[in-house]
């Protein structure tokens, strides 16, 4: 028989973590009897569907503390944790990954691992919110056989914290699979936002505060290009502030919503320059798509963006909320094309060494595997 495996994600809203828990999935399902397990109405769930694999929707499973959503949530996932018989748990994301782990303690599940896709105790936060969660992660990983960090940066930083001892954290990064972009067609991208004739700088992500969407905006005013746009995919909470700073200085049409996207190589085929402005991070599967899509990328210092970005070779890196350097970096590429190109290429070839899909997901079998000798 299979090793059962459940993979339990706090939403199923599309982002990088819900990537993941279906890149593994979708992957393992010959060697594993895989079940995704996340709070409702989102998109990881009709896509994992579509591969056959068992689905279990926590309804009260939701990002925002709520104490009894979370102790509702708490017990559903212990009813499925028992009906499950699980070999292996898997969590991803902060509320699912304490929540989880919690239930496999209860129902005595022998082997859980849990992603930290960005530390919620990483740089950018506020302190105290930074110290009640490490205090969380701490206890959490008393339950824990392994803790997948997506960056050396993230490992670095749990020992610091004292989240867990060294032998309990292992860096399994990020990766995507290279074939789309190799198909992506930029045609229709270009006429749906009339991009004719323009430099493209396009950035991917959450209109949340860890994405920072208006310091890319305030970089663009200091620009203020005649012959470039910018494209932003993705929805989320700031996009009212977003629209409003786009009204009070007349940039619409130069700054173009895009919206929710799942066409993303086909989007990215259609840029120049792909942009980052996070104030705080993980490990940046757009990033990884960015340069997949042979495109140089300006990014912040945060998290192991750096772990991706080599500054200088495969793109430039700049400070977080620093408006004034990223529009410096920004001007640096669209006044260069060779530059663009360069540095394009060396993402390119650097995402296909180090970031493929085929080696994350060899990593994290291997991980499986050997816990199930042992």
């Amino acid at each position: 028989m299979k090793p059962k495996v459940c993979q339990l994600v706090t939403l199923s809203e599309w982002g990088g973590a819900q990537h993941v828990v279906y890149t593994l999935a979708s992957h393992l399902k010959d060697e594993f009897a895989c079940t995704v397990a996340c709070g409702p109405g989102g998109e990881l769930v009709e896509r994992v569907r579509l591969h056959n694999i068992p689905v279990t929707v926590i309804p009260a499973l939701r990002r925002a503390l709520n104490p009894w959503l979370d102790a509702t949530a708490l017990w559903q996932i212990v009813r499925l944790l028992r009906n499950g018989h699980f070999d292996i748990l898997h969590c991803h994301s902060s509320k699912a990954g304490i929540l989880g782990r919690l239930a496999a303690r209860i129902t005595g599940v022998p082997i859980v691992l849990f992603t930290a896709h960005g530390w919620a105790f990483t740089e950018g936060r506020s302190y105290w919110k930074r110290w009640l969660a490490a205090q969380l992660e701490r206890i959490a990983s008393r339950w824990t056989t392994k803790i997948v960090c997506v960056s050396h940066h993230d490992r670095e930083l749990a020992l610091r914290f004292n989240v867990a001892q060294p032998e309990c954290l292992v860096v399994i990064h990020n990766g995507i699979d290279p074939s789309p972009f190799s198909l992506a067609n930029d045609s229709v991208i270009r006429r749906e936002f009339g991009l004719s004739g323009d430099l493209v700088i396009t950035t991917i992500g959450r209109m949340a505060v860890p994405k920072d969407p208006l310091t890319l905006l305030r970089a663009y005013r200091i620009l203020n290009p005649s012959n470039a746009k910018v494209v932003i995919v993705g929805d989320g909470p700031l996009r009212a502030a977003v629209e409003r700073h786009i009204d009070r200085n007349m940039l619409r049409g130069r700054v173009l919503l895009a919206g929710m996207r799942y066409n993303v190589p086909d989007l990215l085929a259609a840029s120049d320059v792909f942009v980052l402005a996070s104030r705080w991070e993980g490990l940046p599967l757009t990033i990884i798509e960015a340069m997949m899509a042979g495109l140089p990328v300006v990014a912040t210092n945060v998290g192991g963006v750096t772990e991706l970005v080599e500054h200088g070779v495969t793109g430039i890196i700049v400070p977080p909320g620093n408006a004034e350097a990223l529009a410096m970096a920004i001007r640096q590429l669209l006044e260069d094309a060779d530059l663009r190109r360069r540095m394009g290429q060396a993402g390119r070839q650097h995402a296909l060494e180090k970031f493929t899909v085929d080696r994350m997901v060899a990593e994290v079998k291997a991980l499986y595997t050997t816990l199930l000798a042992t």
